[in-house]
Parts: C-alpha cells; sequence; structure tokens
C-alpha cells in the first residue's frame, strides 16, 4: 500500500539539507540530503513530469 504525501518542506542545516516529508496519515520522515542530490533529486522530478507531460492528450 502506498501513503500519499501530504506535505514537505526542505530546511537548510548546515552544509546540508532537511527534507522533512509529512504523509497523510500524519507520519513524519526527515532525510538528510547534500545539494547535489538536491539538485539530481529535482532534474529528475523535472525530467519525469516533462516525460509524462508528453502522454497527455493536448488541450482542446
Amino acid at each position: 500500500m502506498t501513503v500519499r504525501l501530504a506535505h514537505f518542506a526542505i530546511e537548510a542545516d548546515g552544509e546540508s539539507y532537511r527534507l522533512r516529508l509529512t504523509l497523510e496519515d500524519g507520519s513524519i520522515l526527515v532525510v538528510g540530503a547534500s545539494f547535489d542530490q538536491l539538485d539530481r533529486l529535482g532534474e529528475e522530478i523535472d525530467r519525469r513530469l516533462d516525460a509524462d507531460q508528453d502522454l497527455l492528450p493536448p488541450d482542446l
């Protein structure tokens, strides 16, 4: 079963970052990440959304 994301936040933590994920069931996951990791995550999200957008039917 997949629990859906309700909210997320990114906070600076010295030389790294904290990615805080709040799920619909109220549970919270805090993950430490470097600048490069967040940059790659952002690039992958953009790549995936661009690929999925190409699959959508055109607006009429």
